[in-house]
C-alpha cells in the first residue's frame, strides 16, 4: 500500500469570499505505517482526511491509493470519526457488519467477519448490546470494527480519542497501537493532541496554520513496542518539546499576516 498526496489545495467560497483550507500539501504513508497528522484548530487537518477518503474533492492536486486515484469513498480507505457514527438501532453486530452488507457480503461471511474483528477488538461478549449500553471507549472500539472489517489497505483516523476522558484516550492509544501491530494495517491519523501524536506515530507532519500545508516531518524513533513507560522516555519529551516549537512559531507567523493585513 502507498498513499500520495501530491500538490492538494482546497478552496472554499464563502459570503466573505475564498477561504484557501490546504495550500500545496504533500504527505505519503507506506504499507504499515502508523503516521499522524498534528495541527492547530483550523488547519485543515479534517478536511484533508475527507478529501483522502473521497468524501470531498481537492481543488487541485492529486490523491492516490497505490497509483489509483481518489475520487469517492472506497472499500480500500476505512475511516474512524471522532462521534463513533454507530447506527443506534443496530447490535454492535449488526453495525461492524453494516459496510459488508453494502459491499454484497453475504450473510454468513459477513457475520464471520464481523466476529472475527469483535473478538480482535475484545468486544465479543457485547455482540447482541446496542451502543447506548456501551462506553465511550467501547463504542470506538466498535467503530474501529467495523472499519477493519472492509479489511482496508489504510485506517483513516479523525482524531478518534477526543471526546473521551484522559485515562481512557491513553487506554484506547495502547490498544491502537496493540491492534496495528497484529493487523499490520496502515493507520494516517489527524490529531490536536502532540503527546498523542508523539506516542502512537512512526512519522509526523506538522501542518502550519491556515492555509494548511506542511511545515515539517518528523520521524520518532522510539520503536513499535511502546507503552506508559515511553511517555517518561526524555527522547519522548524531546519529540513532543519539537512539535510544540514548530506549532507554536506556525501560530506566531499566522497573528503576524493577519496584522499586516
Amino acid at each position: 500500500m502507498h498513499l500520495e498526496v501530491s500538490e492538494l489545495n482546497k478552496h472554499f467560497s464563502t459570503a466573505k469570499g475564498k477561504v484557501i483550507a490546504l495550500k500545496d500539501l504533500n504527505l505519503y504513508v507506506e504499507q504499515g505505517e502508523f503516521v499522524c497528522v498534528v495541527g492547530a484548530s483550523g488547519s485543515g487537518k479534517s478536511t484533508l482526511l475527507r478529501l483522502v477518503a473521497g468524501l470531498d474533492q481537492p481543488t487541485t492536486g492529486t490523491i492516490t491509493v497505490d497509483q489509483q486515484s481518489v475520487i469517492g469513498p472506497g472499500a480500500d480507505r476505512g475511516m474512524v470519526f471522532q462521534d463513533y457514527t454507530l447506527y443506534p438501532w443496530l447490535t454492535v453486530q449488526k453495525n461492524v457488519e453494516f459496510g459488508l452488507k453494502l459491499q454484497g457480503v453475504s450473510a454468513k461471511a459477513r457475520r464471520e467477519q464481523a466476529s472475527y474483528y469483535l473478538d480482535m477488538v475484545g468486544l465479543s461478549a457485547f455482540a447482541q448490546s446496542l451502543p447506548k449500553q456501551l462506553s465511550g471507549g467501547m463504542k470506538q472500539r466498535v467503530a474501529i470494527a467495523r472499519a477493519l472489517a472492509s479489511q482496508p489497505k489504510i485506517l483513516l483516523m479523525d482524531e478518534p480519542f477526543g471526546a473521551l476522558d484522559i485515562q481512557t484516550k491513553e487506554t484506547m492509544q495502547q490498544f491502537t497501537l496493540d491492534l496495528w501491530a497484529r493487523t499490520g494495517t496502515s493507520i494516517l491519523m489527524i490529531t490536536h493532541d502532540v503527546r498523542e501524536a508523539v506516542f502512537l506515530s512512526q512519522r509526523i507532519y506538522v501542518m502550519t496554520a491556515r492555509p494548511g500545508t506542511v511545515r515539517a516531518e518528523i520521524e520518532v524513533a522510539l520503536g513499535t513496542a511502546r507503552t506508559a513507560a515511553t511517555r517518561e522516555d526524555p527522547r519522548f519529551k524531546a519529540y513532543q518539546d519539537q512539535v510544540i516549537d514548530l506549532l507554536t512559531h506556525s501560530a506566531d507567523q499566522a497573528v503576524d499576516q493577519a496584522l499586516i493585513g
